[in-house]
């Protein structure tokens, strides 16, 4: 059976926006994670509220979808008094036209997001200054500057700030690793920082300033809130910006740039990536087509794809991928 590229997704646009997403964190002491998460499943309820609430004992952070910001509103103010935030959440906004998300989920984790070295949190260490976009393109327009994207390799791909440097990580727990190998002997130097929402950068920064980098610096917000507050002459971000949501990856206007996500290794897929020969939609990509480890996800997903053709040909709704 044939599967042509033309299951590649293509750009939607948003002329009428009736969902809103934000994405959220937050640092607090929370003693009892669990109680957490089952309060905000029983206070969510049968609300259509869909995303991803993470809670911790240093905290929470997520993306949530509704369609009303005053559910949003809702469902944050709550999670932020149950976890103690007293200062509440202060999330990135952004407009789409459909739920980018199947379901919720609200689970409990060690870390909000995976570091592995516990004393670098805002809760336990001094972190970056945080700056506006102004001031952020102030800084990396500096020669001296060195720019450090904190994000994974796979994001970095996608885009990121010219000059920058990509640690090479496969996930953001290697961060460390990077600063003792790469940044040895610049301690001394200006150091801007970034990632999507800025919940890596908080963790980043404080390890760095641990290790003697004086001058740390962090985008506020980070590149969501920085495509939010920029327009075409002020923002100086070169590409997409990949998000963990179905929209794959957002340009800088926070609208889905048209990448899909790979179902068999679930690497993004640019759109001047769907005429390339390696590119099958729904059995490979340029990311997995020559690497032989994935020939059981493969036929999985072929698999899945003929049930999905089937039961279109039948008038039929497939589940599809499940989460």
């Amino acid at each position: 059976m044939d599967f042509p590229n033309s299951w590649a997704t293509p750009k939607v646009s948003h002329t009428e926006a009736d969902w809103w997403v934000g994405t959220f964190y937050g640092f607090a002491r929370v003693a009892d994670p669990e109680a957490v998460k089952a309060t905000m499943v029983s206070a969510i309820g049968k609300d259509p509220v869909y995303g991803t609430i993470l809670v911790a004992g240093e905290g929470a952070n997520g993306t949530l979808c509704a369609p009303t910001r005053a559910m949003l509103d809702d469902t944050l103010g709550h999670l932020s008094a149950e976890i103690g935030l007293s200062t509440g959440f202060d999330p990135t906004w952004s407009r789409v036209d459909r739920p980018i998300f199947r379901k919720l989920k609200v689970q409990v984790k060690k870390e909000i997001v995976t570091f592995k070295t516990p004393e670098a949190t805002p809760l336990e260490g001094e972190g970056g200054t945080h700056l506006t976009p102004d001031d952020w393109n102030e800084l990396i327009s500096d020669p001296d500057t060195i720019i450090i994207d904190t994000r994974n390799s796979f994001e970095t791909k996608v885009g990121t700030f010219p000059g920058a440097i990509d640690p090479g990580n496969v996930s953001f727990s290697e961060f460390p690793a990077f600063v003792e190998k790469q940044m040895r002997g610049q301690e001394g130097k200006k150091v801007a920082m970034f990632c999507t929402g800025g919940i890596r950068c908080e963790k980043a920064s404080v390890y760095m300033k641990a290790q003697g980098f004086d001058q740390v610096f962090q985008l506020k917000g980070g590149i969501l809130r920085y495509f939010q507050e920029t327009t075409a002459e002020t923002n100086l971000w070169d590409g997409d910006c990949y998000v963990f949501d179905d929209r794959v990856a957002l340009d800088k206007n926070l609208e889905p740039g048209g990448h899909i996500s790979c179902p068999v290794c679930r690497m993004p897929v640019r759109p001047d990536q769907f005429d390339d020969p390696r590119f099958k939609a729904g059995y490979s990509c340029p990311s997995c087509a020559d690497d032989s480890s994935y020939d059981r996800t493969r036929a999985s997903s072929v698999e899945r794809l003929k049930q999905i053709l089937l039961a279109t040909e039948k008038g039929k709704r497939h589940l599809g991928p499940q989460d």
